[in-house]
């Protein structure tokens, strides 16, 4: 037996030694989408409830909101909640939200969707944690939420080897100072204001003032006067009869056009005659009639050059001046104060009176 293991181990000496194998160079290993990872785990062997997960973004960089959504399917006649007071450490849970269970056909599918924070960075792992449902019976079971796996970065991943930064030194933050800014805008908001008032006050003297005339006299208070300035004249003594039953007839005229509002002066006797029958009740108590004889008997002077004896004359401007005064409105008597008492109208005692008096005095 010795011999023949001598023989083998010599043929091997002898033989050729193998060719040395190439070197394998390592390949790198495809990167696993950074969306979605989903990991499914059920409650039990025999739980009639199939938990499934997945976190995203994965990877996320510190302090990003995760959201971690977990899917639940049930038969119908089962409700799954999130139980109270649930902690996820050392992740910081944010928010819970459930979506309404929706058919599958089968059964029924329930979304919750956990909002997560971590401030960590490397490899990181979401806890473990339960749902309970409720069996048709009203038994309370848990099913459990398998863990799940993610990588959190950091903000300067870019860097070799990321150190803090010094604080910056203190920056004053001075308040501006506006005391100056407001008193420029405060004079000039008056020197604007004082502007417009001067010419405000400037134009308010320059305005047009009414001129306040004393009021007309009464065209029978005119009329007089004019008659009495024609008697004084004596144009009729002075054998002027023209000019004074010329200046009679504007008289005359110029009162019926004022007292009556007719128009009087610019028309003949003949077109103020029909006017004054027309307006024979506005006249009155004159008569049309007495009026157009007087203006025709002026004419026969002033057209036919007819001369009458200066009594006829004077005669003529006493008749106007009646005319004026029976046509006066009369003036009302100013009335006594109230507060006033009347005056004691009875006769003043005579010297009998007095003497009567004194005796019944006198007497016993």
């Amino acid at each position: 037996m010795k011999p023949v293991i001598i023989t083998l181990w010599s043929v091997l000496a002898q033989a050729p030694a193998p060719a040395q194998a190439p070197a394998l160079v390592p390949v790198p290993a495809p990167a696993e989408p950074a969306l979605v990872d989903m990991s499914a785990a059920p409650a039990a062997a025999d739980s009639p409830i199939a938990i499934t997960s997945r976190v995203t973004p994965d990877p996320s960089q510190i302090g990003d909101l995760i959201r971690l959504e977990v899917t639940a399917a049930y038969p119908a006649g089962y409700a799954v909640n999130v139980p109270l007071g649930l902690k996820l450490d050392p992740l910081h849970l944010v928010s819970v939200d459930e979506s309404e269970p929706e058919s599958t056909g089968q059964g029924l599918r329930k979304v919750f969707t956990f909002t997560l924070q971590h401030f960590a960075t490397g490899e990181a792992r979401t806890p473990s944690f339960t749902l309970t449902y409720v069996d048709p019976d009203g038994a309370v079971h848990t099913a459990p939420v398998p863990p799940h796996d993610f990588t959190v970065t950091a903000l300067l991943a870019n860097e070799a080897d990321p150190k803090r930064q010094g604080e910056d030194p203190p920056v004053s933050l001075e308040y501006p100072n506006t005391r100056a800014e407001l008193a420029i805008y405060y004079a000039g908001a008056a020197l604007i204001a004082g502007f417009v008032s001067a010419l405000l006050w400037l134009r308010w003297r320059r305005r047009p003032r009414p001129v306040v005339l004393p009021p007309p006299e009464p065209p029978d208070v005119v009329a007089l006067r004019a008659l009495d300035r024609l008697q004084a004249s004596d144009y009729a003594g002075k054998g002027e009869f023209q000019l004074h039953y010329l200046q009679l007839t504007e008289i005359m005229k110029a009162y019926l056009e004022g007292r009556f509002g007719i128009d009087a002066l610019e028309r003949t006797t003949d077109e103020l005659r029909r006017t004054l029958l027309a307006s024979e009740a506005a006249i009155a108590p004159l008569k049309p009639t007495d009026v157009v004889r007087f203006l025709q008997q002026c004419d026969l002077v002033k057209f036919a050059r007819f001369a009458p004896p200066p009594s006829e004359a004077a005669a003529a401007v006493d008749q106007a001046r009646g005319m004026v005064r029976a046509t006066t409105p009369e003036q009302p008597e100013p009335e006594a104060p109230k507060d006033q008492a009347p005056k004691d109208r009875s006769p003043a005692p005579g010297p009998k009176d007095q003497a009567t008096r004194g005796g019944k005095e006198a007497s016993p």
